[in-house]
């Protein structure tokens, strides 16, 4: 694992709910939109030596998948302990800091920026200057922009421990919930492709979260020998028509898909290409532009899911 303590060596990187119910031997459903009905069955758990994959008692995981509009920002939280991957656009900033109050957070035990786009490091500033923050897992790529910079400068005057990880790492999040590392700043030529993925597993539970990463990081993950089976998945770049390949869903297996898409974006996302995927995959689809936030809760067995808000079918 790489490590940037030195504060040179960072700055010179220069409300109606609808509620569904899933356990993993039981069935899926939907309403009010048609999706797919079926048996979920979980894949065994892989352990890693010296890393338990046992859920402490009475400690539920929940991931929260905010809706930032055209960007991304999710907050885990088990055991008391919060994680924050992305913080949305420079706009959102507010609102990422408002729903962590809301939802009882003081501290930010683990902050994740997958990638220096603006739309996952936006709110960071906004975040870093309402909240402690422990450490920051960062993917070490560069970037020219004020608002990279401002983020930098930030940790820096903060003097917030920064780790850049590397692939099969493992994030010390809470008890009971492994986070690794599959992926980081890989020789890609696309800046989305270079972003850290994730793969959280809580007891038979399991998340898989994409950022912005498409078709090539796909084909190198299903060449890595991870486990990527996955419960619930965080789309790829906003389910762009190069992401979620068939090949990568038949390996992934989600259950549910939630994508964080802005309404009317100009990059029309989610793509149809995309969309025809997952649903040929069998995932139960949630989309922030039409569900708002969307919250998922596992007991280690099954998972519940709750959105804010969800489109006439």
């Amino acid at each position: 694992m790489s490590h940037f303590t030195e504060k040179k060596s960072i700055l010179a990187l220069s409300g109606i709910f609808t509620i569904i119910f899933i356990t993993i031997a039981g069935c899926i459903t939907p309403t009010p939109q048609p999706v797919p009905t079926g048996t979920i069955t979980a894949t065994p758990v892989i352990a890693t030596p010296g890393v338990s994959v046992t859920p402490v008692p009475g400690s539920d995981l929940i991931v929260h998948f905010i809706d930032v509009g055209q960007g991304d920002s999710m907050l885990v939280q088990s055991g008391g302990k919060n994680m924050l991957i992305d913080a949305g656009t420079l706009d959102s900033g507010s609102t990422v800091t408002s729903y962590l109050k809301e939802h009882g957070v003081s501290t930010i035990d683990v902050l994740v920026s997958t990638h220096p786009h603006s739309d996952h490091i936006g709110g960071m500033a906004e975040v870093l200057n309402a909240f402690p923050v422990k450490v920051i897992y960062d993917s070490g790529v560069p970037h020219t922009t004020q608002t990279y910079e401002r983020y930098l400068t930030l940790i820096d005057q903060k003097d917030i421990k920064y780790v850049v990880p590397e692939p099969g790492d493992m994030i010390d999040f809470a008890p009971g919930v492994v986070v690794q590392v599959l992926a980081v700043a890989g020789n890609y030529e696309d800046l989305n492709d270079r972003a850290i993925v994730l793969r959280l597993t809580h007891g038979g539970v399991s998340f898989l979260f994409m950022a912005d990463a498409g078709f090539d990081v796909e084909g190198d993950l299903l060449k890595s020998g991870y486990n990527l089976q996955s419960d619930v998945l965080k789309v790829g770049h906003h389910a762009s028509k190069y992401s979620s390949g068939t090949s990568f869903l038949k390996v992934v297996q989600p259950k549910i898909a939630v994508i964080e898409v802005g309404a009317g974006n100009p990059y029309g996302h989610p793509t149809r290409e995309a969309m025809n995927r997952l649903e040929a995959a069998g995932a139960t689809i949630y989309r922030t532009d039409y569900d708002g936030d969307v919250v998922v809760t596992s007991d280690g067995k099954g998972i519940t899911v709750v959105a804010e808000r969800r489109a006439p079918a």
